[in-house]
């Protein structure tokens, strides 16, 4: 499921770049958000039991909000170089969303084992946490990231990445079917990769990916794509 979410995640990014090279960017693009999805669904899948894992996350997702609108305005106006201003938003609203996720977990985990005063007050916070998000992230969405459209592109681009990615993870799938693709997934998934590393090196596509689409192809440059 990381490979389907990591083409759906790709194809609008794809979309950026001139007829031409659409379909290659399509590959590279699905490569780079698999590289990053494929293991974090599976991580995420084996997570928290699903009631528990949902709240965690949403919780993390919109608590994230609060640092990143501040940080997104002060990136945009700091950094004159556009698709590295992309980059780094992407890198750092990743680690915190998972950060702030993990930390959310936990003190879900620990106020179901408090009496009924803690987790009715815990809760409270918990919402109260996740409204205080909710309004940040609307203030983004409302501002439309006026920074061009690199920096637009890749705050969207982001959001597919995780949006996709929690998507995958909850998929519900026999065991038996999970048992039988799980070689099949991990060696569809460094062969995706290794021909988007390739594909990457192409001095024209390298030069298009730092500009449309910056963030989705980050992870490839660990590779040398």
């Amino acid at each position: 499921m990381g490979l389907v979410a990591a083409a759906l995640a790709a194809w609008p990014a794809a979309l950026r770049f001139q007829s031409a090279l659409v379909w290659q960017a399509f590959v590279v693009c699905t490569a780079g958000a698999a590289f990053v999805m494929a293991p974090l669904s599976a991580a995420l899948a084996s997570a928290l039991p699903s009631n528990k894992f949902r709240q965690a996350l949403t919780v993390g997702v919109l608590l994230a909000s609060v640092p990143l609108v501040p940080f997104a305005t002060v990136l945009k106006t700091a950094t004159h170089h556009r698709p590295l201003g992309g980059v780094t938003f992407a890198v750092c609203a990743g680690a915190v969303v998972v950060g702030l996720s993990l930390v959310s977990a936990r003190l879900i985990t620990w106020a179901g084992a408090q009496h009924s005063r803690v987790r009715a007050l815990s809760r409270f916070c918990l919402v109260a946490l996740a409204a205080l998000g909710a309004a940040a992230m609307l203030l983004a969405l409302i501002q439309g990231l006026r920074g061009g459209d690199t920096l637009r592109n890749g705050f969207f681009d982001a959001l597919r990445v995780l949006g996709f990615a929690t998507l995958a993870a909850r998929v519900p799938l026999p065991a038996r079917l999970v048992q039988r693709l799980r070689g099949f997934g991990l060696a569809a998934w460094i062969a995706v990769v290794t021909v988007g590393v390739c594909l990457g090196r192409a001095p024209v596509m390298h030069t298009e990916l730092a500009e449309r689409c910056p963030v989705l192809h980050w992870p490839l440059l660990w590779l040398g794509g």
